[in-house]
């Protein structure tokens, strides 16, 4: 296994691996800690199913699923498609996601530790995607502003991201606004395994930030995003088919970039990990009850917990 740099600041490509097989716990703590300190893996020259996509994901972390479920595969729900491939008259995978700086599922209140971005079929041309170093663009930050902004918290809302890059589409569903509302993170993150501080912002998803006046708050939020997406922050990945990119969303922002896709076909399997060193599961169960004889009224609302970023 060889490691070779992209860039002086993120990215790192892991060359001479074949992720067919099994990685052993000595390979992968190397990779762990190339990703922990360059934030992007890549993975050239791949051929890997399903099956052992979701096994090298889970390395990471347990997997998430995706709340736009007819996108999920059959058989590993565990993988998200993005396509631009309709089939039987129906498209295979969503098509113009991430078209804006973000970071993967940002709107959960338990936010993705990471993804693992697998191409089956790429355009010739066009359709990259970049990638901005967060600990870099907050580490260039002038003292004054990184004071301002240290103790800061954004709402981060998945129906605000949707009406927006979806506007052509159906509304979500009263069952999909239900499983994603609105939350709160913190403006800064710490690094869980590093300790590194970071920017954590976006563009749609992220609706707000908290305690400001509404045009205070919106020229913050695009100061901010303008700075973090500097092109000496950022990385731009040209896809070949074969690719495996892995990144660290605790600490990067990703876009896509558009493609000529009445011509070209693109197909991408994403499996998302979260950090289970970060977060502790509790599950809860509701018991039925006789909801034609009586009514039942309930409101939640979401804020962020005492966790460690």
């Amino acid at each position: 296994m060889q490691l070779e740099n992209l860039t002086s600041f993120i990215g790192t490509e892991v060359k001479s691996i074949d992720l067919r097989e099994p990685v052993s716990d000595d390979d992968f703590a190397v990779l762990r800690d190339a990703l922990n300190q360059r934030s992007v893996l890549l993975f050239r020259g791949q051929s890997i199913d399903e099956s052992q996509h979701v096994a090298f994901s889970r390395r990471f972390g347990p997997l998430l699923g995706h709340v736009l479920t007819q996108f999920l595969k059959k058989e590993h729900p565990e993988v998200y498609v993005l396509s631009n491939v309709s089939e039987n008259g129906k498209p295979i995978g969503n098509h113009k996601e991430g078209w804006n700086w973000h970071s993967d599922l940002s709107y959960k209140a338990e936010p993705s530790m990471g993804a693992l971005l697998y191409a089956l079929e790429v355009p010739p041309v066009e359709g990259d995607t970049f990638f901005a170093s967060m600990h870099a663009a907050y580490e260039a930050l002038a003292d004054d502003m990184k004071a301002r902004i240290r103790h800061m918290t954004a709402t981060h809302s998945y129906a605000n991201y949707y009406g927006k890059a979806f506007a052509d589409r159906n509304p979500l569903t009263p069952e999909q606004l239900a499983a994603t509302p609105n939350v709160v993170h913190p403006l800064v993150r710490t690094h869980p395994e590093t300790g590194r501080l970071s920017l954590y912002v976006g563009e749609d998803v992220v609706k707000q930030i908290d305690g400001l006046p509404a045009e205070e708050s919106t020229a913050l939020l695009a100061e901010l995003n303008a700075h973090a997406i500097s092109p000496e922050f950022s990385y731009r990945h040209k896809w070949l088919a074969g690719d495996l990119l892995v990144w660290d969303n605790r600490c990067t922002m990703h876009r896509a970039t558009p493609y000529d896709d009445n011509v070209y076909r693109r197909v991408m399997h994403r499996a998302t990990p979260y950090d289970d060193n970060v977060y502790r599961r509790v599950m809860h169960r509701t018991t039925p009850y006789d909801d034609n004889v009586y009514r039942r009224v309930m409101h939640r609302t979401t804020v962020a917990g005492d966790r460690p970023f």
